[in-house]
């Protein structure tokens, strides 16, 4: 058992703890009538001045929450269950991983379900978690009959229990010490992190200059991309449109085109309308107050701050993804990170921490740098070469494969689509997608809704007088949006005839002029 005891008393319940695991192996989880093991919980609210309780009927007091193991693997999550049970909250953040507290407390005899219950011992593993007070609450008669949230300064006068007074003391105490403890983290962050950079930080293009238009592109390029992935679209970008007046008056369809196969095209068009928006009421020079920064469409607060520390030497967080992993494991915070508040908590702390000048940028760098290269989205975190092990409550308590927290995602719609890639001497037919809506005018090649059999895809063509004369080829695919998935098969037809209902392009038109979106460009880049 990892639990390292605070005190003396702490140690003796270990030792008889385990002296009684040894005894009894796993039969203590199965409620044996001398002692088991048994996983409670106290509950505050965020602000950590009130405790919710419940009135157990077999107490005849206002308690913590708890219940038996009874062979659970996880107690942290058997604690989590036997709260959510006992007062119907369902929203329940652990504090932290670790024990609270270790302690074999006594139960007099009782009757339950018809039964009496002799004295016995409880072998109890204390957790902390975090809860909203907006959470309805719900009794369990034939356990409590009360649930509610109890002032910190006035819950000791309603426990009948007083050998118990004590240990909640000490896990709230615990619990607020918890927090300091992670708050202390954020300042050893720059006095780490700057000089692991300055001597792990990678070569990119991006990081060449402070120029605002460059950084700006870049980290616009960046959202929902890989780096690699970005590389050659900023420099072609770049080569075609070098300045933000040049960005402003450039004519939509070439502005497609060097974004095509990025993905997300509204990311382009609010580079465009903020490009003309610094032209027009900033005289073409982009702006250097965070605020005016935040005002320009497509950006937000995460691509505000960077702008404002990388070219500006301001101490303005950037919060991003990479930063929201690496401090919610860092500091072991359990809280879900696509929820605003944790963005702007974590933001809040951060802008304490700052340091002036030049280091403002390398420390916002930094920080996703580690994200980035160490502290990995998907799959283990690098933690041998990590600079910040050695604080990091995560790996301390090995709780890493729990962080960071998210919300579960709602499932993807499915939507079925034929596509037709239709050939007419040496021409291809495609047509704009309508002006909003998903992919919003941007090109396609024609499709229909449904899943076509063979007949039916020429029926269709036929229908749009373009005359098939021969099936080429048909491929499946598949492509991923946010929150819909288009499963697609693709009819490769030669045709006799071409319509008006279609633009038809030549291989150098598709090659310079017809941007075409990723899950069309598949079909085009397998011909």
């Amino acid at each position: 058992m990892a639990y390292q005891p605070y005190n003396e008393t702490e140690q003796q319940h270990k030792e008889e703890i385990l002296r009684q695991w040894d005894l009894l192996g796993d039969e203590i989880f199965k409620r044996p009538d001398g002692g088991h093991f048994t996983a409670s919980s106290i509950i505050l609210n965020p602000a950590m001045d009130k405790m919710l309780m419940v009135y157990h009927n077999i107490y005849q007091s206002l308690a913590w929450t708890g219940g038996h193991a009874d062979g659970a693997q996880n107690l942290l999550q058997k604690a989590a269950e036997e709260a959510q049970e006992e007062t119907g909250i369902q929203e329940l953040i652990p504090l932290c991983s670790e024990i609270l507290s270790l302690d074999v407390l006594p139960v007099k005899a009782h009757m339950k379900r018809g039964r009496t219950v002799a004295e016995h011992w409880h072998y109890n593993v204390a957790y902390g978690f975090l809860a909203s007070e907006k959470q309805p609450l719900t009794v369990k008669p034939d356990e409590n009959s009360q649930v509610c949230w109890v002032p910190l300064d006035a819950w000791k006068a309603q426990c009948q229990e007083p050998h118990m007074i004590p240990v909640y003391e000490k896990i709230i105490e615990r619990m607020k010490q918890n927090q300091q403890d992670k708050l202390a983290l954020y300042p050893v962050l720059p006095d780490v992190l700057l000089p692991w950079f300055a001597e792990n930080a990678r070569d990119l293009p991006w990081r060449q200059d402070k120029e605002p238009y460059h950084i700006w592109l870049s980290e616009i390029m960046l959202q929902q991309t890989r780096v690699e992935a970005v590389r050659g679209y900023y420099h072609r970008f770049l080569e075609k449109l070098p300045d933000i007046k040049s960005l402003a008056e450039a004519p939509e369809d070439e502005l497609l085109k060097l974004w095509e196969g990025l993905g997300y095209y509204s990311r382009v068009r609010n580079l465009q309308k903020a490009a003309r928006v610094i032209m027009e009421q900033h005289n073409g020079v982009f702006p250097t107050a965070y605020d005016d920064i935040l005002a320009l469409p497509g950006i937000g607060d995460y691509t505000a701050g960077a702008i404002a520390s990388i070219c500006f030497n301001q101490p303005t967080p950037a919060v991003d993804g990479n930063v929201l992993r690496v401090i919610s494991r860092i500091t072991e915070d359990f809280q879900n990170i696509l929820a605003p508040a944790m963005k702007k908590r974590i933001a809040y702390n951060l802008a304490d921490v700052y340091p002036a000048g030049e280091s403002a940028y390398t420390f916002n760098q930094s920080l996703m740098e580690l994200g980035a290269t160490v502290c990995l989205p998907n799959g283990a975190p690098k933690c041998d070469i990590c600079p910040m092990r050695s604080w990091c409550m995560a790996y301390q308590n090995n709780s890493w494969t729990m962080l960071p927290q998210k919300e579960a995602k709602k499932k993807r719609r499915i939507e079925q689509k034929t596509v037709f890639v239709l050939r007419c001497n040496n021409a291809t037919a495609v047509q704009k997608r309508p002006a909003s809506g998903l992919l919003a005018s941007l090109w396609q090649f024609p499709n229909v809704d449904g899943t076509l059999d063979t007949q039916a895809a020429l029926n269709q063509a036929q229908a749009w007088g373009v005359k098939p004369i021969a099936v080429e080829k048909v491929l499946p695919g598949k492509h991923i949006f946010t929150h819909v998935e288009w499963h697609m098969i693709c009819y490769y037809l030669q045709c006799e005839s071409r319509n008006d209902l279609f633009v038809w392009a030549d291989a150098a038109a598709m090659e310079q002029q017809i941007a075409l979106p990723t899950a069309f460009r598949i079909f085009r880049e397998t011909e």
